[in-house]
């Protein structure tokens, strides 16, 4: 990327395009469709026909006092766990996006178990795990094309 010799503004850094995938943009645009698809459209045509409770968006949907003590548990684990994995593998964004995609996975996990446990809708955990497959396709494929 950069030449090492300063331009004429004494800048030591260029943007060097011919670096970059020509097709990279397009191919984003393609990728983050993809993504949007699996992860919001299926679960919620899916929601839909299967009966399950609907959710809204950026809310949080606990079943009972055991779901929010577990759910924000794994969110102050996470919390911790991205901060100290930021700062020793601040060479490696990877690994950050594979640890959130565990912990959602996780997340999602419990959520399954306590729909499963306590809920009166049995199609909620059953779309739960349906969005968990969805969710560790999707990470895979993203990761698999960032290789």
């Amino acid at each position: 990327m950069g030449t090492g010799n300063p331009d004429e503004n004494g800048a030591d850094f260029k943007w060097d395009t011919t670096d970059c995938n020509q097709g990279f943009g397009r191919n984003f645009l393609i990728i983050m469709a993809v993504v949007v698809f699996l992860v919001a459209v299926i679960p919620a045509f899916l929601r839909r026909w299967m009966g399950a409770d609907k959710r809204k968006w950026f809310s949080y949907n606990y079943i009972n006092e055991f779901h929010k003590k577990g759910d924000w548990t794994l969110r102050v684990i996470f919390i911790f766990s991205v901060i100290a994995c930021g700062v020793i593998f601040i060479a490696r964004p990877l690994i950050l996006i594979l640890i959130s995609a565990f912990f959602t996975v996780i997340q999602l996990g419990f959520q399954t178990y306590v729909e499963w446990r306590f809920s009166e809708n049995r199609s909620n955990y059953k779309l739960t795990l349906i969005e968990i497959s969805l969710i560790t396709v999707t990470v895979v494929g993203v990761v698999l094309w960032l290789e």
